[in-house]
């Protein structure tokens, strides 16, 4: 799907990370994203722009003080946008980067992201807002139909609409495969912990931080003041050559124990004809369930976040 990013040149900063965070969306084909660095030298602004907004099916604008303040932003492009938005050809989502008045504006009748328009800015850890403005165009983009139209077609024939299909192909996964996966799923949760607590820190009467990390461990510490309760986490791959009960475990101490295994707090690598996945283990022992959840990296990191936090006394 085509996504016409509009920005303030003052507020390029936000359009890079953006671009970054949208890198695994290009990967998989979901997203195509265009601005006005595609514009060649002696091109006319105007025509490349009325174009390349009529083959996008998503306006991404990236709300701020500068954009509002600028007319070519907020009075062309937006002002186009809103009229292929009446017209069913678009979807306008506004992206909001730095406090401003965007409630007094159109932009105030559509749902803003991140979650509930919580300007970027305000993140202590701005990725954390970027992975949210992800999740939403995910799920934007899987449930609305895409419109396919071919150059060499007819103007007066009409596009035919096509869902977006999630195709599965039959596979086999080697022992290598399910390496990678563990080690990059183990990347992922630190990475998520990192920002987590980062972001956590701004709570009040909350305090978090890092303890220590390895290829294969961390841990971390928070402390709620209000309630003085304080909690420590141990996050780790398990060693192969010590036991077979799992692949990632957990414990709430400053180091996981592995001669002392808790299945409630350990993790399976998962797979079938068609994917590798996560499984988190129940006390009543090891054989599989039909109706067992299948994980991926963020749903293992927000079982394993949720369960901390709720150690102090935070949901």
């Amino acid at each position: 799907m085509k996504a016409f990013i509009s920005y303030s040149h003052r507020d390029e900063n936000y359009l890079e990370r953006l671009k970054v965070h949208l890198a695994q969306m290009k990967r998989e084909n979901m997203i195509d994203e265009w601005t006005d660095k595609e514009i060649h030298a002696g091109s006319s602004l105007e025509n490349e722009i009325n174009g390349a907004l009529a083959s996008s099916q998503i306006f991404l604008a990236l709300v701020s003080p500068d954009y509002l303040a600028s007319n070519y932003c907020f009075e062309k492009e937006f002002e186009a946008a809103l009229q292929l938005q009446e017209e069913g050809e678009l979807i306008i989502v506004p992206i909001i980067v730095e406090h401003c008045e965007w409630q007094k504006t159109p932009f105030g009748k559509l749902k803003a992201i991140p979650k509930d328009g919580k300007p970027i800015s305000d993140y202590t850890n701005p990725n954390n807002a970027f992975l949210t403005v992800v999740d939403e165009l995910r799920r934007l983009i899987e449930t609305k139909p895409q419109v396919y139209i071919s150059d060499d077609k007819p103007s007066n024939e009409v596009a035919v609409p096509s869902s977006k299909r999630n195709y599965k192909v039959k596979k086999t996964f080697s022992e290598v495969d399910k390496v990678n996966f563990i080690e990059a799923s183990f990347k992922y949760i630190l990475a998520y912990f990192k920002s987590s607590v980062d972001e956590i820190n701004d709570v009040e009467n909350i305090q978090a931080r890092f303890l220590k990390q390895d290829n294969s461990s961390f841990s971390c510490l928070i402390s709620n003041r209000a309630n003085v309760k304080d909690s420590y986490l141990a996050v780790s791959l398990v060693n192969k050559g010590q036991t077979h009960f799992g692949d990632l475990q957990y414990a709430f101490s400053d180091r996981v124990n592995e001669s002392s295994i808790h299945l409630d707090k350990l993790f399976n690598i998962g797979f079938d004809e068609y994917e590798l996945f996560w499984i988190s283990h129940n006390a009543y022992g090891f054989q599989r369930q039909r109706d067992e959840v299948q994980l991926t990296a963020v749903g293992v990191a927000e079982i394993i976040w949720n369960n901390f936090i709720e150690q102090v006394g935070i949901s």
